[in-house]
């Protein structure tokens, strides 16, 4: 987002269940086609299972709002969403005067060797213990309360880990929140691409005593 006054058309609608495929891939291409146009700004949807949905898309200003609401491949799908896809809608302009931001911080925890490889070659491929981001399909991460118990089942035998501090705004949309594996209900943070090395914020140095212990401060 930016830091001046911007413009959220705000699109609460009520869906009809009715060919639900074709809704689908028009969304998605609504979603690629507005990314392409001057001044977009970002764009945020959400649906319940009662099918109320609500998509906001954020632009510069308002001339650039109204220019997509008036572009053609998108004139034409609003026709087919009030023909076959929509009971109801309700769309609102607003200008955004200001915004907060919060974001749970994001960790991986790697062994010294091979964070000290990474800083060396500029690559860091590891997605967890003994295993490459490759072969795993996407990196381990934890949120802070979930590093203790990490660390106990997986590293019981290592006397240091490194804490990386991850800058989740560098991550993007390839960090996802689910489950650590099938039949598991708790939820962890996975990137699904090669940890950047200018992601890592900062990094911090965790010995264990005895047993692993909560990282002071987190």
């Amino acid at each position: 987002m930016q830091n001046d006054p911007y413009v959220a058309v705000i699109f609460s609608n009520q869906r009809t269940g009715d060919d639900d495929a074709g809704y689908l891939a028009e969304a998605a291409r609504m979603d690629a086609l507005a990314s392409e146009q001057p001044g977009y700004v970002g764009i945020e949807s959400v649906r319940a299972e009662s099918g109320f949905g609500i998509t906001v898309s954020y632009w510069s200003d308002d001339a650039a709002a109204l220019a997509w609401k008036q572009q053609a491949e998108h004139l034409a799908a609003q026709q087919r969403g009030r023909s076959t896809w929509y009971d109801s809608y309700h769309v609102r302009v607003a200008t955004v005067e200001r915004e907060y931001h919060y974001a749970r911080p994001v960790y991986h925890l790697a062994l010294p060797v091979d964070w000290e490889a990474a800083t060396a070659s500029g690559s860091y491929p590891m997605s967890t213990r003994g295993l490459t981001t490759e072969q795993e399909g996407f990196v381990h991460c934890s949120f802070a309360h979930q590093m203790l118990g990490v660390a106990q089942r997986f590293y019981a035998d290592v006397d240091e880990l490194v804490i990386l501090h991850l800058d989740r705004t560098a991550l993007d949309a390839d960090l996802v929140i689910e489950p650590a594996a099938e039949g598991i209900d708790e939820l962890f943070p996975h990137l699904y691409r090669e940890l950047p090395l200018d992601a890592v914020a900062t990094t911090t140095v965790w010995r264990r005593g005895d047993t692993w212990q909560q990282p002071a401060g987190l």
